[in-house]
C-alpha cells in the first residue's frame, strides 16, 4: 500500500513539474513591471476614526443585528521599496484584459476595531434560539494596499486607476472581546435601559482571515465644467477566507460630484472591507454623492453560524446577501467626511428582516 501511494505521488508530482515546465516555456514575455510613484501628498501618513451604529438609522428600531461597530487605522506613507519577494506574492495578477499600469503606490495599513451584534430583543435573559445570538468581535488588521495609475493624455499626468488591498485580521469572539463591557457602560452612560442577555454570547474563540478586494475607477467623465460636475462608477469584487467570514462578493458604486480623482469611494469597517483609506487632492473643496450595491455569496459568518466548534447558540445564515448603500463625502485639504447609510437584506432564515445601520468616517492626511 505505501509503495503504491508513493509511486502516486512520484507521479503526481511529475505531472505537476512536467505542466509547470512546459507553461513556463511557452508564457508571454512579461512586461515590465510597474514603476513606484508618489506625490508629495501621497508620501504623508493617513489616519482614520470610524464609528457604525444602528442609532443613525430612521426606518428601523435600534439595538439589534450589526448595532455597533469602531475602528481606528493608520496607514503609512507610500513606500518607495519593499522587498521584491513580498511584493511578487502580495501581487494579485489582473484580469479581463487589463492595460498594464504605468505606475504604483503600495502602502502599509493597520487598524483595531470591534464589532457588537445582538438579537432583536435584547430583554430577555433566557437563550433565544430563532434569533441571532450575542457576539463581539475585537480585533487588529494589517493590510497591504496597492494604486496602481495610467497615464491620461488629458491631464498629462499618471491617474489612479484600480485599488488592490489584501488584508489579514487577528482578533478574539466572546467576552474578551468586551461587548457587554461596551454596550452596556454606553447604555448607562447615556441613561438608556441596559442590554440582558450577553450571558448568552459567543464563547472566546481566536479569529484569523485573509481578505482580498479590487476596485477599479471606470467611465468618469464631466458634465459641466465651470462649476465642474463629474460622474464616474466604481465596480468591484471581493473574497474573504477565514473562521469569522468567508464569502465571495462583487458590486459597484456610483458616483456625481467634484474632484472625483480624489479617492476610491466611501470606506467601510469590517466585516467588510475597509476600502479606499487613502486620498489625494490639490487641496480646494471636493464633494461628491453617491449609491451602491454589493452581492455577497455567502459560505460563513461566525455571527450568525456560532462558535467553530459547534457548542453555541447558532442560526441558519443565507446563502446570499445583498447590500444597498448610499451617502455623501466632502474633501477640503487633508481631511476627508463620508456618511453612509446601509440597507442589508435579510442574513438568516430564523427571522425574515432587514438590516440598517449608518457609518460615519473621518479621515485625515497628516
Amino acid at each position: 500500500m505505501k509503495a503504491t501511494v508513493a509511486k502516486t505521488v512520484a507521479l503526481a508530482t511529475a505531472a505537476i513539474l512536467s505542466t509547470t515546465s512546459l507553461l513556463c516555456a511557452q508564457a508571454p514575455p512579461q512586461t515590465p513591471p510597474p514603476r513606484v510613484s508618489a506625490t508629495e501628498d501621497e508620501q504623508r501618513s493617513i489616519y482614520t476614526f470610524q464609528v457604525e451604529n444602528d442609532v443613525f438609522n430612521r426606518l428601523a428600531r435600534t439595538d439589534r443585528d450589526y448595532t455597533s461597530g469602531l475602528r481606528i487605522g493608520w496607514l503609512s506613507p507610500a513606500l518607495t521599496e519593499l522587498p521584491p519577494g513580498i511584493v511578487a506574492a502580495t501581487t494579485v495578477p489582473t484580469f479581463f484584459g487589463e492595460a498594464p499600469p504605468a505606475s504604483v503606490i503600495r502602502r502599509v495599513a493597520i487598524s483595531f476595531g470591534q464589532n457588537i451584534y445582538t438579537p432583536a430583543d435584547t430583554w430577555i435573559t433566557q437563550p433565544i434560539y430563532n434569533d441571532r445570538p450575542y457576539a463581539a468581535w475585537l480585533y487588529g488588521s494589517f493590510a497591504l494596499q496597492y494604486t496602481y495609475k495610467r497615464a491620461d493624455e488629458k491631464t498629462g499626468r499618471d491617474e489612479p486607476m484600480r485599488l488592490d488591498t489584501l488584508q489579514l485580521d487577528l482578533g478574539v469572539i466572546g467576552p474578551a472581546a468586551g461587548g457587554d463591557f461596551v454596550q452596556n457602560n454606553w447604555h448607562t452612560l447615556i441613561g438608556v435601559a441596559p442590554t440582558y442577555g450577553w450571558a448568552n454570547q459567543l464563547h472566546n474563540e481566536p479569529t484569523i482571515g485573509i481578505a482580498f478586494e479590487r476596485r477599479w475607477r471606470t467611465g468618469r467623465s464631466v458634465l459641466i465644467e465651470d462649476p465642474k460636475l463629474e460622474v464616474d462608477f466604481i465596480p468591484r469584487i471581493g473574497a474573504a477566507l477565514g473562521n469569522v467570514a468567508t464569502y465571495a462578493s462583487a458590486g459597484g458604486t456610483a458616483r456625481i460630484g467634484k474632484n472625483l480623482r480624489d479617492d476610491f469611494g466611501p470606506t467601510r469597517a469590517r466585516p467588510a472591507l475597509p476600502g479606499s483609506e487613502a486620498f489625494i487632492g490639490d487641496g480646494s473643496f471636493g464633494w461628491y454623492l453617491f449609491a451602491g450595491i454589493d452581492g455577497q455569496a455567502v459560505a460563513r459568518n461566525i455571527f450568525l453560524d456560532g462558535n467553530t466548534d459547534g457548542n453555541s447558540l447558532s442560526v441558519g445564515h443565507r446563502l446570499f446577501v445583498g447590500e444597498a448603500q448610499v451617502g455623501f463625502a466632502l474633501l477640503y485639504g487633508g481631511v476627508r467626511f463620508t456618511y453612509t447609510q446601509v440597507l442589508r437584506t435579510p442574513e438568516f432564515y430564523q427571522q425574515d428582516r432587514f438590516t440598517q445601520f449608518g457609518s460615519v468616517n473621518l479621515t485625515f492626511r497628516y
